[in-house]
């Protein structure tokens, strides 16, 4: 997919555990863990499929959230703020830099990146140089905001927010006026100028190339999206297509038409894929042997995982381990 036209400039951004590379983008992301730097790009973005924009656009239309609260922060050089878990919680660096930490290392966010914890638990902000901090704690006003939310990932990070949307930033401004002001309307209007700018937030996350795929189908369609969750818990399961049309509650021949139609391939192929993804983090975490890998991801022997892995990535198991490690 071709990337976006437009200036590039970079900076360091925290790489995250369980990584997938977006073909034509050098950015790298995930939803879950950080574990160490790299220099990115903040301002090229990968072109959604049409299918995929007119999909979230349909969905954005639907939601609506609640601003329970709002703060604008300043914090020296090294000051801390501990922040309580919540519904959905937001933090927007307006100027400065900080290190978001409650996970296994911590999060760095530079000026105009927005922050988003979808199922927020008690975390910390730590300054390192004079910050204004924008956060806020929203809950979903609309049936469509709880699937929504729980398809989104532990940590959703728009990089460059400010760059990609330029007026989110006055937006985030008028935000700090309008909350907890006396006027007639002001809750509603808070409501409304924070529902705004967390579409804008979650369009710029997908947009750059940071949204799983089929992420989408676990809104739009539960029933496929309860087999997809169960393979992508235990890919190493010996799955069929009845045992995972039993999963979505469906029958065999309705499951397999409806998966083909929302992903795009079958269950055996979107299995096999997520089992060389898995295969590859196993790789290059370099714990396991490739005969605990292939037994892991259920295949019966070291040969059936190497013709399978030779066969999805062009090359052997232990020669990608060798190539992502002499990479690293």
């Amino acid at each position: 997919m071709p990337a976006a036209s437009g200036p590039s400039s970079f900076r360091e951004v925290t790489r995250v555990d369980g990584q997938r590379t977006v073909p034509g983008n050098d950015r790298r992301c995930s939803a879950v863990r950080y574990s160490m730097t790299l220099t990115l790009p903040v301002t090229r973005a990968v072109t959604p499929e049409p299918a995929t924009i007119g999909e979230l656009g349909r969905m954005l239309a639907r939601l609506e959230w609640t601003l329970l609260d709002f703060s604008r922060r300043e914090l020296v050089a090294g000051g801390i703020a501990a922040i309580t878990g919540g519904n959905v919680r937001f933090h927007y660096v307006v100027e400065g830099a900080v290190e978001v930490s409650g996970g296994d290392s911590p999060l760095r966010l530079a000026a105009g990146d927005f922050l988003m914890l979808p199922r927020a638990g008690a975390h910390r902000i730590l300054a390192t140089e004079d910050t204004v901090l924008a956060s806020g704690e929203l809950e979903a006003a609309s049936a469509a905001g709880v699937p929504f939310v729980l398809a989104l990932p532990e940590l959703l990070v728009a990089c460059g927010f400010v760059v990609r949307e330029p007026h989110m930033g006055p937006l985030i401004e008028t935000l700090s006026h309008e909350y907890g002001g006396m006027r007639a309307g002001t809750c509603v209007m808070a409501s409304r100028i924070a529902t705004i700018i967390a579409s804008a937030a979650v369009r710029a996350w997908a947009e750059n190339g940071c949204a799983p795929d089929q992420w989408l189908v676990r809104v739009s369609d539960p029933h496929i999206a309860r087999a997809l969750a169960a393979m992508q818990q235990s890919p190493g399961e010996q799955w069929t297509v009845d045992r995972l049309a039993h999963v979505a509650s469906a029958s065999r021949t309705v499951f397999a038409e409806r998966f083909r139609e929302v992903v795009g391939d079958s269950p055996s192929r979107y299995l096999t894929g997520l089992r060389m993804d898995q295969a590859k983090q196993l790789l290059g975490d370099g714990r396991l042997s490739v005969g605990e890998v292939a037994l892991r991801l259920g295949y019966g022997s070291d040969v059936a995982f190497s013709r399978a892995f030779r066969r999805h990535t062009g090359t052997s198991p232990a020669t990608w381990r060798r190539e992502s490690a002499m990479a690293s």
